[in-house]
């Protein structure tokens, strides 16, 4: 995408001026908070998807894949944690933003000057500790800037569900099974990702403003919050079983480069039509009975991904990624930025990730890779489907009693 968007630069600073003074976006859609969204994705989508198959093909075991993964994600905890710190205290949040967005490019550029497996190891740690917290904390400068209501987050969230959708789709024809070409348009995605994130308004963090002991009672002591996360855990069990592993298997069975691109392009596509109405649907439904859907429909992709051994029938279960995961997503992620307190919401956006996304790499990583290898990845993924089962029955019998804050009336979803 070009910057042929950019208004006249007087209209521009004039407009940013007042956004900075509120923390928000100047008027008009906000084409550079968006373009930020497009240029992320699109890197995650190739990194993602091949990085799993490039150390496959380069003869790296799944179980070694999976302590890879284990181990970075220990990393990741801590650099989570310190980076949602860093964000919620400094003077301008988007800075750090952007700071992490130019670290993830230079490193994944460094991939092409490493060969050994420890230097692969090594590589892999650094990047997730840059790469993986851009998520949280830019959807907490996200839901800032959009703080007045006159955009609401599922259409900026669009930005990386077409940036996602349309990048996998093309880069699974242009590799051509040679994985080793993912890094360079990763570190060209996010290096262009850097440059249009300087240009949005300055969103000033909480600096000089003690977090006291209470407010982090606060954040830890939210039992909606909690229960909420610890959902997020499971579910994001066989998510991440499905990106870390099933391409390895899909492979297996018949597919090649373009097919899992394939696959992955109606795993975003279907995300689409979702961010479009979610907004109505958590106002008329409510967000328990948002979460209990996506729970119930993911379960029925797990099973339908174990059952199916076509690999081109295998591709079309994944439509229901949108329904599953981006209703769970959004209404955890917009949860987190009304209800948390102003101070720690970058924090609480990482506590989510390092509960669900992180937490569930580490105890499903190695592991994870070490299953799939002994009794198949197909198998693993019906285990996280009766482990989905029980987490989605357990939230629907705690949730019966918490209708006022996860009812449809709640003015945190609105």
């Amino acid at each position: 995408m070009g910057l042929s968007w950019i208004p006249e630069y007087d209209k521009l600073s004039l407009n940013i001026a007042s956004a900075e003074k509120h923390n928000t976006i100047p008027d008009g859609f906000p084409f550079h908070l968006f373009s930020v969204y497009v240029l992320f994705y699109a890197g995650q989508s190739i990194y993602n998807t091949y990085v799993n198959l490039f150390l496959h093909s380069v003869g790296i075991s799944q179980s070694r894949i999976g302590l890879m993964v284990s181990v970075s994600t220990l990393f990741m905890i801590i650099a989570q944690l310190y980076w949602g710190l860093i964000t919620d205290r400094a003077r301008n949040r988007n800075r750090v933003v952007s700071l992490l967005l130019l670290a993830s490019a230079l490193t994944a550029a460094g991939f092409y000057l490493v060969h050994t497996y420890i230097a692969l190891f090594l590589l892999f740690v650094v990047f997730a500790v840059f790469f993986n917290p851009v998520i949280p904390l830019l959807d907490t400068c996200s839901l800032e800037l959009l703080g007045d209501g006159r955009r609401s987050y599922g259409e900026i969230r669009l930005g990386g569900t077409v940036g996602y959708c349309l990048t996998v789709l093309c880069i699974g024809w242009l590799i051509a099974d040679s994985y080793y070409r993912i890094f360079a348009l990763v570190s060209g995605f996010l290096g262009l990702g850097f440059l249009i994130s300087m240009l949005l308004p300055r969103i000033e963090g909480s600096a000089g403003k003690a977090m006291g002991a209470k407010q982090f009672r606060e954040l830890f002591g939210n039992r909606q919050l909690i229960v909420m996360v610890l959902y997020n855990l499971v579910f994001s069990i066989g998510l991440n079983m499905f990106y870390l592993f099933y391409p390895i298997y899909f492979t297996t069975i018949g597919g090649d480069s373009a097919k899992v691109g394939l696959m992955m392009f109606c795993c975003a596509l279907s995300e689409i039509p979702m961010l479009l109405v979610i907004r109505r649907l958590v106002d008329h439904f409510g967000i328990r009975w948002i979460l209990l859907v996506a729970g119930c429909t993911t379960t029925v992709r797990w099973l339908l991904l174990y059952l199916i051994k076509d690999p081109s029938l295998a591709i079309l279960p994944n439509l229901l990624h949108g329904l599953g995961y981006t209703s769970f997503s959004y209404c955890i992620i917009t949860y987190i930025g009304k209800s948390v307190p102003e101070g720690l919401r970058a924090t609480g956006q990482s506590l989510n990730m390092i509960f669900g996304i992180v937490g569930s790499k580490v105890l499903f990583g190695f592991i994870g890779g070490v299953a799939g290898e002994h009794y198949g990845v197909n198998r693993i993924i019906l285990f996280s489907a009766l482990l989905l089962v029980a987490a989605t029955c357990g939230f629907a019998v705690w949730s019966r009693s918490q209708k006022e804050l996860l009812g449809p009336a709640d003015p945190c979803f609105g």
